[in-house]
């Protein structure tokens, strides 16, 4: 028979088939020891009222027999551990053997989530980093007995002494082995399948950044302008139970975007995205143009599926299939709008249209109905951007050379403003007039 103070042995958490009507009752969080004797609740381990029947992922105290598991009993008001056995709770109690067949507790694995082992404690040390509790004070202890057989009960840190049932004695022994929880270091989630039945998709549009392009020079301009755009990508997978929130997880997305990313489990990740995109313009001579970055944000929301695999420090793994809530948000257009032009000197718009420039599509599609909105945000202040040979001396025609007037005073076309042959009539007037004797 195996010996079961070989170091690092893990116990494989069976499955115990429930019996017709053995629903849990109730199940409350089992308490897990951390170094320095703080005591939290455990994420994987709780026990369940049993009323002498089996429990599904029941933890047994022995990979060599699935049909003995850890319980709990109480008696006046101390809660006290050992092994259940064909419907009876066996534990030791002030030196005596009670069998409890009425009302105790069974551990239990949430969904076959849970990986225990056993390390080996004496009455010199502390008990076991990650030790499961029996009660604030005392915690799960086996030993093999003469006849090869565990002996099930708990450690007393207090006594130094734990108390193990030998059959119809109990044993206080100076070295036991303590039950462990033994937590992953990191999860990977792949073959996921979203509930396409129940998902929500919504797009918005937001405007991200402005910026400014001008051309103060006396002839047309190509206005080229680098522009970065950093843009959040929320993801969240899921609080599941029997899990722990705050590992490494490694996911793989579903179709069509099938991404891989480096996530933190169980709380919604930011990750951004920069975008380096150009804004270019053709402007005529003394103008300018704003610009608005918009982009179309797309929320996702839905139930899905998929294998969860904990990977342990000792690189061994466990799968299991689990169900959560997707959500998603991510950035799948981007554009520019540029404004009409305008004339530096008096704001004055040109007679030329808006324009719109797609500058990012998101290559992946989602098939569902959707509804729209559309929110402004903050956005960056504007950023200033000039080419030209010179910029403007002034607003005052007086110190504009007569080569700028009568550039600026063309539209796009090529063909004189309306404003520029007003300018021309007056300037023709007002050279008559110096001309005068």
């Amino acid at each position: 028979m195996r010996s079961w103070r070989q170091d690092g042995f893990v116990l494989r958490l069976c499955v115990l088939a429930a019996a017709a009507g053995g629903a849990l009752a109730s199940l409350e969080m089992a308490k897990i020891r951390r170094e320095g004797g703080t005591i939290i609740t455990s994420s994987t381990l709780g026990w369940a009222h049993a009323d002498g029947v089996h429990v599904p992922h029941a933890v047994p105290v022995t990979e060599d027999d699935p049909a003995t598991v850890w319980c709990r009993a109480e008696k006046h008001g101390t809660w006290v551990a050992g092994a259940m056995h064909s419907g009876t709770c066996t534990v030791p109690f002030l030196g005596s053997v009670l069998q409890v067949t009425d009302s105790y507790e069974v551990l239990v694995s949430l969904n076959g989530s849970s990986r225990v082992r056993y390390e080996n404690w004496d009455r010199y040390l502390a008990p076991p980093h990650n030790a499961v509790s029996v009660e604030v004070r005392r915690f799960l202890a086996m030993d093999e007995g003469e006849d090869g057989f565990p002996q099930a009960g708990y450690l007393s840190p207090q006594e130094r002494r734990a108390f193990l049932v030998a059959g119809p004695h109990v044993d206080k022994v100076d070295a036991a082995m303590v039950l462990v929880e033994d937590q992953p270091v990191r999860y990977d989630l792949r073959a996921v399948s979203l509930d396409t039945s129940r998902i929500a998709v919504t797009h918005e549009e937001e405007v991200l950044a402005e910026a400014r392009l001008l051309n103060p020079g006396p002839s047309r301009q190509h206005v080229v302008e680098a522009r970065e755009v950093v843009v959040t990508q929320l993801a969240y997978w899921g609080q599941l139970k029997g899990t722990y929130t705050g590992l490494d997880a490694h996911v793989v997305s579903p179709p069509p975007s099938v991404e891989e990313r480096e996530l933190t489990w169980g709380v919604q990740n930011e990750l951004d995205n920069v975008h380096n995109e150009l804004l270019e313009y053709n402007l005529p001579p003394g103008t300018g143009v704003w610009v608005k970055l918009i982009g179309t944000v797309r929320k996702t929301e839905a139930p899905y599926s998929g294998t969860l695999t904990s990977v342990y420090r000792d690189g061994s793994q466990s799968s299991r299939v689990v169900e959560g809530l997707h959500m998603d948000q991510r950035l799948v257009q981007l554009h520019a709008q540029y404004s009409s032009p305008y004339f530096l000197f008096n704001n004055t718009e040109l007679d030329i249209p808006e324009q719109v420039s797609v500058l990012y599509k998101s290559t992946t599609t989602t098939t569902t109905t959707t509804t729209t909105t559309t929110t402004t945000t903050t956005p960056d202040p504007p950023k200033i951007s000039m080419v030209g040979p010179e910029k403007p001396k002034s607003d005052s025609l007086s110190t504009t050379s007569q080569q700028e007037v009568a550039v600026s005073m063309h539209d796009g076309a090529g063909q004189l403003a309306p404003a520029g042959l007003a300018l021309l009539a007056a300037l023709a007037l007002a050279a008559r007039v110096a001309a005068l004797p």
